[in-house]
């Protein structure tokens, strides 16, 4: 979906006639009440808020489309919601907010974490009022909270593409291919506008009583990944465009930049795979690595570049993410010939999050994983030794590894990690196998530290008057970890709910 408004009028365009493109650049203004750099979930949702008030919108996508990482949610977090009760599900704010705050360690903001949760169920029922659909509450997890309203059809693009529409039909302006530049800041450190220029080249100039920053992190950004988070290596597994942009802008106007150390893990992936190539709906799409994917995600032996056992393989996603940044971000699952055949006959006793569904038998096993070898993330062995060599691990580390494991499957009880038993699995039949992975990360979620409003604030705790921060732009949620254990889906819901909140505070802001 691409949309550009025309900036040049029809007689200026007759007049420049054959000009060069570098002669049809040419310097625009515009004067708006609310400016949105990024049309990701946060942004439209701003957006479609921002219209509903009254409000002259215009927002700016750098990409070619619009939606962002919002095409591909699943999902949104909330509590308290119509949905949750009509189905007696026992969750409420204060029982949310003690289990957030007690996961995080009071470590995060504690005040914008209350107004959030409090603004969940309102936000659900004002995107159903906008007409989007929900299937249910659910969770991914058998012990897991159900926060995660699942989209119709479980696509987030319904939401992208319902409140684009409604944007555009109320008046609001969406310029795709316009990246903005910088933020216009007066001499009382006021934010009073975007400098963008679009795919001509032409320099915008807006002129915005508000704007709202919501650019989705900088995951794809691999200097800024290099410079704040654990694991220098992490790729990012989400949407393209994620490159700092807004985060920059806003250190740039002085706000303070919070738990940027902090990523929405993804786990372990096939080390050096596009993820398109693994990451996708087994035998619908174009994922051919996904059951190796969904094989290295199996609770089985899981082992340092060194050789050594790091983990309780069956932990959440967010703690196997941790204890891999503990060992450097790459990790191999090991196992032996009789767990190959079991994934094979009896099939993965795990899915891999609605990609792999649990008990699929890995028939095509030994095709892709030989294509895995040629490319260099599995490799095959005739002993432990072989596989150490093949891999750069430690021998001895890797035998001493294997042997406390064999021992500890005899015994059906883990006494390292204290591992469920029915998971041990021995390692003890050739050929023996390993496939690498390597940490990814679906968002970074550390930015600009925000009040309860959106507001950024700088370290001494000013606001910065005329300026949001929202979605993946807005740090302050997570202290060092994701949270998605015991609330699914809160990335989505920070960055919808911020959209709506900042343009109810913004309604205030422009009545002083």
């Amino acid at each position: 979906m691409q949309r550009r408004t025309m900036l040049l009028s029809a007689a200026v365009m007759a007049a420049l006639g054959s000009a060069s493109p570098l002669a049809l650049a040419a310097d625009q203004t515009m004067n708006v009440d609310v400016c949105i750099v990024g049309a990701g979930a946060g942004g439209v949702s701003a957006g479609m808020a921002s219209v509903d008030a009254g409000f002259k919108t215009v927002i700016l996508e750098k990409l070619g489309v619009i939606g962002g990482g919002g095409n591909y949610m699943e999902g949104t977090f909330a509590v308290g919601s119509r949905l949750q009760l009509k189905d007696n599900v026992g969750i409420n704010v204060e029982k949310q907010f003690k289990r957030v705050m007690d996961f995080h360690h009071w470590r995060i903001n504690g005040k914008a974490l209350n107004n959030w949760l409090k603004q969940t169920a309102a936000t659900i029922d004002w995107m159903e009022q906008h007409g989007i659909k929900f299937e249910g509450v659910h969770t991914a997890f058998i012990d897991g909270n159900r926060t995660w309203h699942m989209f119709e059809g479980g696509h987030g693009s319904s939401l992208i593409k319902n409140f684009a529409q409604k944007i555009e039909a109320k008046g609001g302006q969406i310029l795709t291919s316009t990246p903005a530049q910088s933020l216009i800041i007066d001499k009382n450190g006021t934010v009073t506008g975007v400098i963008a220029k679009n795919e001509d080249g032409d320099k915008i100039t807006i002129n915005a009583k508000a704007v709202i920053i919501a650019t989705g992190g900088f995951s794809c950004n691999p200097e800024m990944v290099k410079k704040y988070l654990p694991y220098a290596g992490y790729e990012s597994a989400g949407s393209p465009g994620r490159t700092g942009d807004g985060i920059q802008m806003l250190e740039k106007a002085g706000a303070e930049l919070v738990n940027m150390n902090v990523t929405m893990q993804a786990g372990l992936w096939l080390k050096g795979v596009p993820t398109g190539l693994q990451f996708g709906k087994d035998g619908l799409t174009g994922a051919t690595y996904v059951r190796l994917l969904a094989a290295l995600f199996q609770p089985y032996l899981k082992v340092s570049p060194k050789g050594d056992r790091f983990a309780d393989e069956t932990l959440p996603l967010e703690y196997i993410s941790n204890a891999a940044e503990e060992i450097g971000g790459e990790a191999f699952a090991v196992f032996d010939d009789n767990t190959r055949k079991e994934m094979i006959n009896e099939g993965l006793p795990r899915g891999y999050f609605g990609m792999v569904a649990p008990g699929t038998k890995f028939t095509n096993f030994d095709k892709l994983f030989e294509e895995g070898v040629k490319k260099g993330f599995c490799y095959k062995a005739n002993s432990i030794k072989e596989l150490a060599k093949k891999t750069g691990m430690d021998p001895q580390r890797l035998q001493k590894t294997v042997d406390r494991m064999n021992q500890m499957t005899k015994n059906q009880k883990d006494d390292e990690f204290y591992k469920d038993s029915q998971w041990l699995r021995e390692v003890k039949k050739g050929p023996f196998y390993a496939i690498k992975g390597s940490l990814r990360t679906y968002a970074t979620v550390g930015g600009a530290n925000v009040n309860e409003y959106f507001q950024p604030l700088t370290p001494d705790g000013k606001v910065i008057k005329g300026l949001y921060a929202i979605g993946q732009d807005a740090g302050g949620l997570y202290s060092d970890s994701y949270d998605m254990h015991i609330a699914e889906g809160t990335a989505s819901s920070w960055a919808i709910n911020g959209g709506r909140l900042s343009v109810e505070h913004i309604k205030t802001y422009l009545k002083k």
